[in-house]
């Protein structure tokens, strides 16, 4: 599990949009099995859901997982760079002696 203060993190590698965007898909999952089951506990007990629930339901799911993919996308999916692959500067001459 990832904590906030990781995400918070400046030397972290995890991205906050990534963590973003696979959170709010775990939860459109959840709440799209909860819907079905809800359904289904509606039908057997003889008071089915209203049509206008579902489409209410998805298009409230859409507009959640829609502000968090736009701002993926308005950031962009540019790799990280690390330290370590920056050029070093050359050194041509060395001072041995401190003059």
């Amino acid at each position: 599990m990832i904590s906030i203060r990781e995400i918070a993190d400046d030397n972290s590698s995890i991205s906050s949009t990534r963590w973003a965007f696979a959170s709010i898909v775990k939860v459109d999952i959840f709440c799209v099995i909860l819907i079905i089951v809800c359904g289904l506990i509606g039908h057997f007990i003889g008071k089915p859901l209203d049509s206008s629930f579902y489409g209410s339901s998805a298009m409230l799911l859409g507009i959640l997982t829609g502000i968090i993919t736009t701002s993926k996308s308005l950031q962009g999916f540019e790799p990280k760079k690390d330290k370590k692959d920056e050029p070093k500067p050359n050194i041509t001459e060395i001072d041995i002696e401190g003059k």
